[in-house]
């Protein structure tokens, strides 16, 4: 029997939240559907509390800090802006939606939800004056550019990632001063 590391467990807890919704995140399920005991639960978990910060910090890092690195590595500023839509187009919508619907009821996911809309807001910001704009202008445009990446998020639940991501690039395009 394979044994399973602590990213094993947040990985599922990201598929859970896609397919099922936040509220089967429990440590019976997790075990159920990783096929295992409650004591491998808790040689990684102090308690369920505990597994949610572990699944928040493993999402911010997946779906946020990975992409801003994957996308620095990059050296145009235009194909920056490519690279972090292509990134954004293929992560999950689905656990996005659920993580802010859940941060209503959680502190704690609200916590790193609002850290998270933060680092992002402020990565799109740093582009923006990359891309020639004053400080102010910046702001807004990564204001509106977030805004309106949460907001396909939400209006489009079950929409396709190629969809997605030609709708966000016709944004980016029309919106963005920076082509």
């Amino acid at each position: 029997m394979k044994k399973i590391e602590k990213t094993d467990w947040c990985e599922e807890g990201l598929k859970v939240l896609a397919k099922e919704g936040f509220q089967r995140i429990t440590i019976d399920n997790l075990c159920f559907l990783l096929n295992k005991t409650k004591g491998s639960f808790y040689h990684h978990f102090q308690n369920i509390d505990g597994y949610i910060e572990a699944l928040m910090k493993y999402w911010s890092q997946k779906n946020t800090a990975d992409f801003i690195k994957a996308t620095e590595a990059v050296a145009n500023i235009e194909e920056k802006y490519i690279k972090l839509n292509d990134l954004t187009s293929l992560a999950s919508h689905k656990s996005e939606q659920v993580i802010r619907a859940w941060s209503f009821s959680n502190k704690l996911v609200k916590q790193y939800l609002e850290q998270v809309d933060d680092f992002r807001t402020e990565y799109l910001i740093k582009l923006n004056v990359q891309s020639g704009m004053n400080a102010q202008k910046a702001k807004d445009y990564a204001v509106i550019e977030y805004a309106t990446l949460i907001g396909i998020q939400q209006l489009c639940p079950t929409i396709s990632k190629e969809e997605f991501k030609r709708m966000y690039g016709v944004f980016i395009d029309k919106v963005a001063p920076h082509k």
